[in-house]
Protein backbone atom coordinates (compact mmCIF):
# COMPACT_ATOMS: atom_id res chain seq x y z
CA UNK A 1 0.00 0.00 0.00
CA UNK A 2 1.74 3.28 -1.32
CA UNK A 3 1.67 6.32 1.55
CA UNK A 4 0.44 9.39 0.32
CA UNK A 5 3.08 12.40 1.15
CA UNK A 6 2.45 14.60 3.81
CA UNK A 7 0.71 18.02 3.57
CA UNK A 8 2.51 20.87 3.23
CA UNK A 9 1.88 24.52 3.89
CA UNK A 10 -0.04 25.96 0.46
CA UNK A 11 2.63 28.19 -0.99
CA UNK A 12 2.63 30.77 -4.07
CA UNK A 13 4.82 28.26 -6.04
CA UNK A 14 1.95 25.65 -5.36
CA UNK A 15 -0.70 28.12 -6.39
CA UNK A 16 1.22 29.19 -9.94
CA UNK A 17 2.10 25.37 -10.74
CA UNK A 18 -2.04 24.71 -10.21
CA UNK A 19 -2.76 27.85 -12.56
CA UNK A 20 -0.22 26.46 -15.18
CA UNK A 21 -1.86 23.08 -14.89
CA UNK A 22 -5.44 24.70 -15.45
CA UNK A 23 -4.31 27.12 -17.94
CA UNK A 24 -6.33 26.27 -20.74
CA UNK A 25 -9.58 25.43 -18.61
CA UNK A 26 -8.94 28.90 -16.74
CA UNK A 27 -8.72 30.70 -20.00
CA UNK A 28 -11.61 29.22 -21.37
CA UNK A 29 -13.79 30.81 -18.57
CA UNK A 30 -12.22 34.28 -18.65
CA UNK A 31 -13.04 34.41 -22.57
CA UNK A 32 -16.37 32.76 -22.18
CA UNK A 33 -17.38 35.18 -19.27
CA UNK A 34 -16.35 38.28 -21.32
CA UNK A 35 -17.67 36.53 -24.55
CA UNK A 36 -20.64 36.98 -22.69
CA UNK A 37 -20.31 40.72 -21.64
CA UNK A 38 -19.62 41.74 -25.20
CA UNK A 39 -22.65 40.30 -26.08
CA UNK A 40 -24.83 41.88 -23.42
CA UNK A 41 -23.17 45.38 -23.88
CA UNK A 42 -24.78 45.42 -27.28
CA UNK A 43 -28.37 44.29 -26.30
CA UNK A 44 -28.21 46.18 -23.31
CA UNK A 45 -29.89 49.59 -22.78
CA UNK A 46 -27.84 52.63 -23.95
CA UNK A 47 -27.76 55.70 -21.97
CA UNK A 48 -27.40 59.10 -23.56
CA UNK A 49 -27.02 62.07 -21.63
CA UNK A 50 -27.60 66.18 -22.67
CA UNK A 51 -26.00 69.06 -20.84
CA UNK A 52 -26.50 72.69 -20.33
CA UNK A 53 -25.12 75.30 -18.48
CA UNK A 54 -26.64 78.59 -16.70
CA UNK A 55 -25.40 81.81 -16.07
CA UNK A 56 -25.61 82.95 -12.14
CA UNK A 57 -28.43 85.09 -11.55
CA UNK A 58 -28.02 88.49 -12.13
CA UNK A 59 -27.34 91.17 -9.27
CA UNK A 60 -29.61 93.57 -10.50
CA UNK A 61 -32.19 94.80 -8.50
CA UNK A 62 -30.64 94.12 -5.08
CA UNK A 63 -29.82 96.99 -3.78
CA UNK A 64 -32.16 97.17 -0.78
CA UNK A 65 -34.26 99.61 -1.49
CA UNK A 66 -38.13 100.18 -1.80
CA UNK A 67 -38.33 97.64 -4.67
CA UNK A 68 -36.19 95.19 -3.52
CA UNK A 69 -38.14 95.62 0.13
CA UNK A 70 -41.43 95.22 -1.58
CA UNK A 71 -40.22 92.27 -3.76
CA UNK A 72 -38.82 90.97 -0.22
CA UNK A 73 -42.51 91.62 1.22
CA UNK A 74 -44.28 89.64 -1.53
CA UNK A 75 -42.33 87.03 -1.45
CA UNK A 76 -39.82 87.81 -4.57
CA UNK A 77 -37.11 85.40 -5.20
CA UNK A 78 -34.80 88.41 -4.93
CA UNK A 79 -34.06 88.95 -1.87
CA UNK A 80 -31.60 92.01 -0.26
CA UNK A 81 -28.61 90.31 1.78
CA UNK A 82 -28.84 86.73 -0.05
CA UNK A 83 -25.24 85.88 -1.99
CA UNK A 84 -25.40 84.73 -5.49
CA UNK A 85 -24.21 81.74 -5.00
CA UNK A 86 -27.11 80.80 -2.73
CA UNK A 87 -29.22 82.00 -5.08
CA UNK A 88 -28.08 79.95 -7.77
CA UNK A 89 -28.85 76.86 -5.07
CA UNK A 90 -32.22 78.01 -5.30
CA UNK A 91 -32.48 78.20 -9.21
CA UNK A 92 -30.91 74.60 -9.06
CA UNK A 93 -33.67 73.49 -6.89
CA UNK A 94 -36.65 75.08 -8.20
CA UNK A 95 -35.59 72.79 -11.40
CA UNK A 96 -36.55 69.47 -9.73
CA UNK A 97 -39.71 71.53 -8.35
CA UNK A 98 -43.34 69.65 -9.23
CA UNK A 99 -43.97 72.44 -11.26
CA UNK A 100 -41.38 72.51 -13.61
CA UNK A 101 -41.78 68.71 -14.39
CA UNK A 102 -45.08 69.45 -15.36
CA UNK A 103 -43.63 71.84 -17.57
CA UNK A 104 -41.49 69.35 -18.87
CA UNK A 105 -44.28 66.76 -19.17
CA UNK A 106 -46.64 69.40 -20.87
CA UNK A 107 -44.25 70.42 -23.19
CA UNK A 108 -42.74 67.28 -24.32
CA UNK A 109 -46.39 66.06 -25.18
CA UNK A 110 -45.03 62.73 -22.72
CA UNK A 111 -48.52 61.62 -22.19
CA UNK A 112 -48.62 60.74 -26.32
CA UNK A 113 -45.86 58.83 -25.95
CA UNK A 114 -46.80 54.70 -25.71
CA UNK A 115 -44.11 54.06 -23.11
CA UNK A 116 -45.47 56.89 -20.81
CA UNK A 117 -49.30 56.63 -21.74
CA UNK A 118 -50.19 54.18 -18.91
CA UNK A 119 -47.51 55.51 -16.14
CA UNK A 120 -49.68 57.04 -12.88
CA UNK A 121 -48.13 60.84 -13.23
CA UNK A 122 -46.85 61.39 -9.53
CA UNK A 123 -44.12 58.20 -11.34
CA UNK A 124 -43.44 60.06 -14.57
CA UNK A 125 -43.07 62.90 -12.53
CA UNK A 126 -39.80 61.11 -10.31
CA UNK A 127 -39.15 59.82 -13.41
CA UNK A 128 -38.55 62.90 -14.80
CA UNK A 129 -37.21 64.69 -11.51
CA UNK A 130 -34.95 61.42 -11.36
CA UNK A 131 -33.52 61.76 -14.88
CA UNK A 132 -32.03 65.16 -14.04
CA UNK A 133 -28.93 66.22 -12.13
CA UNK A 134 -27.84 68.99 -11.40
CA UNK A 135 -25.11 70.95 -9.97
CA UNK A 136 -23.62 74.32 -9.08
CA UNK A 137 -19.82 75.23 -9.15
CA UNK A 138 -18.57 77.37 -7.08
CA UNK A 139 -19.12 80.47 -9.49
CA UNK A 140 -22.84 80.00 -9.57
CA UNK A 141 -23.22 78.40 -12.39
CA UNK A 142 -25.92 76.32 -12.91
CA UNK A 143 -25.44 72.82 -15.00
CA UNK A 144 -28.66 70.81 -15.63
CA UNK A 145 -27.63 66.90 -17.09
CA UNK A 146 -30.33 64.39 -17.81
CA UNK A 147 -30.01 60.97 -18.53
CA UNK A 148 -32.21 58.55 -20.57
CA UNK A 149 -31.59 55.03 -21.66
CA UNK A 150 -33.37 53.26 -24.24
CA UNK A 151 -34.64 49.60 -23.95
CA UNK A 152 -33.08 46.53 -24.79
CA UNK A 153 -31.83 45.56 -28.29
CA UNK A 154 -31.91 49.34 -29.24
CA UNK A 155 -31.95 49.86 -32.82
CA UNK A 156 -30.33 53.07 -34.04
CA UNK A 157 -33.74 55.08 -33.94
CA UNK A 158 -33.95 54.60 -30.83
CA UNK A 159 -30.46 55.17 -29.73
CA UNK A 160 -31.49 58.85 -31.74
CA UNK A 161 -34.45 59.20 -29.78
CA UNK A 162 -33.10 58.92 -26.43
CA UNK A 163 -30.10 61.19 -27.62
CA UNK A 164 -33.03 63.62 -28.92
CA UNK A 165 -35.00 62.84 -25.45
CA UNK A 166 -32.54 63.72 -23.20
CA UNK A 167 -31.60 67.00 -24.56
CA UNK A 168 -35.41 68.10 -24.89
CA UNK A 169 -35.51 67.00 -21.01
CA UNK A 170 -32.72 69.36 -20.43
CA UNK A 171 -33.63 72.80 -22.42
CA UNK A 172 -37.49 72.19 -21.63
CA UNK A 173 -36.03 72.12 -17.71
CA UNK A 174 -34.36 75.34 -18.26
CA UNK A 175 -37.30 76.48 -19.82
CA UNK A 176 -39.58 75.29 -17.60
CA UNK A 177 -36.91 77.96 -14.86
CA UNK A 178 -37.37 81.20 -16.96
CA UNK A 179 -41.34 80.41 -16.66
CA UNK A 180 -41.58 79.58 -12.92
CA UNK A 181 -39.10 83.05 -11.90
CA UNK A 182 -40.91 84.97 -14.70
CA UNK A 183 -43.97 83.81 -13.27
CA UNK A 184 -43.24 84.77 -10.27
CA UNK A 185 -41.02 87.75 -10.83
CA UNK A 186 -44.46 89.16 -12.91
CA UNK A 187 -47.12 88.35 -9.69
CA UNK A 188 -44.58 90.38 -7.44
CA UNK A 189 -44.05 93.06 -9.78
CA UNK A 190 -48.10 93.16 -9.91
CA UNK A 191 -48.34 92.61 -6.11
CA UNK A 192 -45.60 95.77 -5.58
CA UNK A 193 -47.53 97.85 -7.98
CA UNK A 194 -50.79 97.33 -6.57
CA UNK A 195 -49.08 97.97 -2.90
CA UNK A 196 -47.99 101.42 -4.43
CA UNK A 197 -51.26 102.44 -5.98
CA UNK A 198 -52.92 101.55 -2.48
CA UNK A 199 -50.15 103.83 -0.97
CA UNK A 200 -50.58 107.07 -3.46
CA UNK A 201 -54.12 106.95 -2.74
CA UNK A 202 -53.36 107.64 0.94
CA UNK A 203 -50.02 109.96 0.17
CA UNK A 204 -52.72 111.48 -2.54
CA UNK A 205 -55.40 112.10 -0.04
CA UNK A 206 -53.12 113.57 2.68
CA UNK A 207 -51.69 115.95 0.00
CA UNK A 208 -54.83 117.47 -0.88
CA UNK A 209 -55.60 118.09 2.97
CA UNK A 210 -52.14 119.84 3.52
CA UNK A 211 -53.18 121.66 0.30
CA UNK A 212 -56.62 122.65 1.88
CA UNK A 213 -54.78 123.27 5.53
CA UNK A 214 -52.41 125.60 3.59
CA UNK A 215 -55.50 127.36 2.24
CA UNK A 216 -57.20 127.91 5.18
CA UNK A 217 -53.94 129.18 7.06
CA UNK A 218 -53.20 131.82 4.15
CA UNK A 219 -56.39 133.10 4.22
CA UNK A 220 -57.23 133.25 7.54
CA UNK A 221 -53.75 134.84 8.38
CA UNK A 222 -53.90 137.14 4.81
CA UNK A 223 -50.13 134.87 4.01
CA UNK A 224 -49.19 134.50 0.24
CA UNK A 225 -45.46 134.40 0.21
CA UNK A 226 -44.78 134.82 3.98
CA UNK A 227 -41.23 136.02 3.37
CA UNK A 228 -41.55 138.33 1.00
CA UNK A 229 -44.30 140.25 2.87
CA UNK A 230 -42.69 140.44 5.38
CA UNK A 231 -39.99 142.33 4.14
CA UNK A 232 -42.23 144.40 2.19
CA UNK A 233 -43.68 145.18 5.52
CA UNK A 234 -40.34 145.85 6.85
CA UNK A 235 -39.39 148.18 4.28
CA UNK A 236 -42.55 149.79 4.97
CA UNK A 237 -42.27 150.33 8.56
CA UNK A 238 -38.72 151.64 7.94
CA UNK A 239 -39.66 154.14 4.87
CA UNK A 240 -42.78 155.56 8.07
CA UNK A 241 -40.22 155.04 10.76
CA UNK A 242 -38.02 157.59 8.55
CA UNK A 243 -40.59 160.03 8.04
CA UNK A 244 -41.71 160.23 11.36
CA UNK A 245 -38.09 161.09 12.79
CA UNK A 246 -38.12 163.43 10.15
CA UNK A 247 -41.26 165.00 11.07
CA UNK A 248 -40.37 165.08 14.94
CA UNK A 249 -36.89 167.03 14.15
CA UNK A 250 -39.30 169.83 11.76
CA UNK A 251 -42.18 169.88 14.52
CA UNK A 252 -39.46 170.59 17.18
CA UNK A 253 -37.76 173.50 14.76
CA UNK A 254 -41.13 175.04 14.14
CA UNK A 255 -42.01 175.03 17.72
CA UNK A 256 -38.70 177.22 18.01
CA UNK A 257 -39.60 179.61 15.23
CA UNK A 258 -43.10 179.53 15.96
CA UNK A 259 -45.68 179.98 18.60
CA UNK A 260 -47.46 177.02 20.20
CA UNK A 261 -50.97 177.88 18.84
CA UNK A 262 -49.68 179.05 15.42
CA UNK A 263 -51.09 176.61 12.30
CA UNK A 264 -47.56 175.84 11.22
CA UNK A 265 -46.84 174.30 14.44
CA UNK A 266 -50.58 172.56 14.38
CA UNK A 267 -49.87 171.29 11.06
CA UNK A 268 -46.55 169.35 11.86
CA UNK A 269 -48.15 167.89 14.65
CA UNK A 270 -50.74 167.03 12.77
CA UNK A 271 -48.35 165.43 10.26
CA UNK A 272 -46.40 163.22 13.23
CA UNK A 273 -49.55 162.23 14.57
CA UNK A 274 -50.37 160.46 10.97
CA UNK A 275 -47.29 158.99 10.48
CA UNK A 276 -46.97 157.58 14.37
CA UNK A 277 -50.83 156.12 13.31
CA UNK A 278 -49.44 154.54 9.91
CA UNK A 279 -46.53 153.12 11.87
CA UNK A 280 -48.89 151.45 14.21
CA UNK A 281 -51.05 150.28 11.32
CA UNK A 282 -48.06 148.31 9.59
CA UNK A 283 -46.79 146.97 12.87
CA UNK A 284 -50.38 145.47 13.42
CA UNK A 285 -51.70 144.32 10.44
CA UNK A 286 -52.00 147.10 7.24
CA UNK A 287 -52.47 150.23 6.57
CA UNK A 288 -56.68 149.87 6.04
CA UNK A 289 -58.59 147.39 7.36
CA UNK A 290 -59.69 145.95 4.07
CA UNK A 291 -55.86 145.41 3.67
CA UNK A 292 -55.83 141.93 2.40
CA UNK A 293 -52.21 141.27 2.42
CA UNK A 294 -50.61 142.51 5.27
CA UNK A 295 -49.88 140.71 8.67
CA UNK A 296 -49.08 141.69 12.15
CA UNK A 297 -45.18 141.78 12.44
CA UNK A 298 -45.32 140.47 16.50
CA UNK A 299 -47.36 137.04 14.79
CA UNK A 300 -44.47 136.89 12.22
CA UNK A 301 -42.17 134.14 13.86
CA UNK A 302 -45.87 131.72 15.22
CA UNK A 303 -46.99 132.38 11.41
CA UNK A 304 -43.29 131.33 10.00
CA UNK A 305 -43.19 128.53 12.22
CA UNK A 306 -46.59 127.41 11.59
CA UNK A 307 -46.11 127.97 7.58
CA UNK A 308 -42.75 126.44 7.35
CA UNK A 309 -44.30 123.37 8.69
CA UNK A 310 -47.28 122.83 6.58
CA UNK A 311 -44.64 124.03 3.69
CA UNK A 312 -41.64 120.96 4.88
CA UNK A 313 -44.92 118.47 5.26
CA UNK A 314 -45.82 119.30 1.71
CA UNK A 315 -42.73 118.90 0.27
CA UNK A 316 -42.32 115.23 1.86
CA UNK A 317 -45.46 114.12 0.55
CA UNK A 318 -44.91 115.49 -2.89
CA UNK A 319 -41.43 113.75 -2.69
CA UNK A 320 -42.66 110.91 -1.43
CA UNK A 321 -45.11 110.98 -4.45
CA UNK A 322 -42.96 111.38 -7.08
CA UNK A 323 -40.77 108.03 -6.23
CA UNK A 324 -44.16 106.32 -5.55
CA UNK A 325 -44.94 107.04 -9.02
CA UNK A 326 -41.52 106.06 -10.67
CA UNK A 327 -41.59 102.83 -8.51
CA UNK A 328 -45.14 101.97 -9.84
CA UNK A 329 -44.45 102.64 -13.30
CA UNK A 330 -41.16 100.41 -13.08
CA UNK A 331 -43.10 97.39 -11.08
CA UNK A 332 -45.79 98.26 -14.06
CA UNK A 333 -42.68 97.24 -16.81
CA UNK A 334 -41.48 94.85 -14.90
CA UNK A 335 -45.40 93.47 -14.68
CA UNK A 336 -45.96 93.10 -18.39
CA UNK A 337 -42.12 92.36 -19.62
CA UNK A 338 -42.15 89.17 -21.68
CA UNK A 339 -38.47 88.71 -21.98
CA UNK A 340 -35.91 85.51 -20.95
CA UNK A 341 -34.75 86.07 -17.54
CA UNK A 342 -32.82 82.75 -17.24
CA UNK A 343 -29.31 83.31 -19.01
CA UNK A 344 -28.02 79.90 -20.92
CA UNK A 345 -24.47 79.63 -21.73
CA UNK A 346 -24.64 76.14 -23.53
CA UNK A 347 -27.74 74.89 -25.23
CA UNK A 348 -28.22 71.01 -25.10
CA UNK A 349 -28.14 69.56 -28.10
CA UNK A 350 -28.48 65.53 -29.11
CA UNK A 351 -25.40 63.59 -27.94
CA UNK A 352 -23.30 61.43 -30.85
CA UNK A 353 -21.85 59.09 -28.29
CA UNK A 354 -23.86 57.48 -25.59
CA UNK A 355 -22.55 57.05 -22.47
CA UNK A 356 -23.05 53.79 -21.25
CA UNK A 357 -22.41 51.27 -21.97
CA UNK A 358 -18.66 51.72 -22.43
CA UNK A 359 -17.69 48.77 -24.47
CA UNK A 360 -14.02 49.29 -23.86
CA UNK A 361 -14.39 49.50 -19.88
CA UNK A 362 -16.61 46.90 -19.74
CA UNK A 363 -13.99 44.63 -21.79
CA UNK A 364 -11.52 45.44 -19.47
CA UNK A 365 -13.16 45.24 -16.12
CA UNK A 366 -14.11 41.66 -17.02
CA UNK A 367 -11.20 40.63 -18.00
CA UNK A 368 -9.76 41.56 -14.96
CA UNK A 369 -12.49 40.69 -13.14
CA UNK A 370 -13.16 37.36 -14.42
CA UNK A 371 -9.78 36.36 -14.19
CA UNK A 372 -9.51 37.21 -10.38
CA UNK A 373 -12.89 35.31 -9.67
CA UNK A 374 -11.88 32.36 -11.58
CA UNK A 375 -8.34 32.17 -10.15
CA UNK A 376 -9.97 32.71 -6.67
CA UNK A 377 -12.61 30.09 -7.46
CA UNK A 378 -10.11 27.17 -8.55
CA UNK A 379 -7.69 28.12 -5.99
CA UNK A 380 -10.26 27.15 -3.81
CA UNK A 381 -11.71 24.41 -5.13
CA UNK A 382 -8.38 23.01 -5.54
CA UNK A 383 -7.72 23.75 -1.66
CA UNK A 384 -11.13 21.94 -0.67
CA UNK A 385 -10.41 18.47 -2.57
CA UNK A 386 -6.66 18.83 -1.13
CA UNK A 387 -5.46 18.62 -4.90
CA UNK A 388 -3.45 21.94 -4.05
CA UNK A 389 -1.27 20.31 -1.43
CA UNK A 390 -0.48 17.01 -3.98
CA UNK A 391 0.90 19.13 -6.37
CA UNK A 392 3.37 21.34 -4.27
CA UNK A 393 4.12 18.20 -2.95
CA UNK A 394 4.77 16.22 -6.24
CA UNK A 395 8.25 18.65 -7.29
Amino acid sequence: MKLLPEKEEMSFFAIFKLLKFNFIKLSTWVLGITLVVIIYSFIMPNTYSANSSVLPPSKEGQSGGLSSFIQSFAGGLTIPGVSQSDQSKLFGEILYSRTVVDYIIENMSLRALPQFKDIPREDLQNFISGSLEVTVDKTGIIFVTANYQTGYFPSQEDKQKAAEFSSGIVNFAVEGLDHVIKNRTMTNARKSREYIQSELVGYKSKLDSIATLIEKFQIENKVIAIDEQTQAIVTQAIEVGTLIVQAELELNLARLQYNTASPQVSFHENQLKLLKDQYSKIQYGGLTPSDAFSISLDKVPTLIKEYTELFRERKIVEQVIVYLETQKHQEAIQENRDVPIIEVLDIAIPAEKRTSPQRSLMVVLSLFLSSLFVTIGTVIYAYRKGNLYLIGSQD
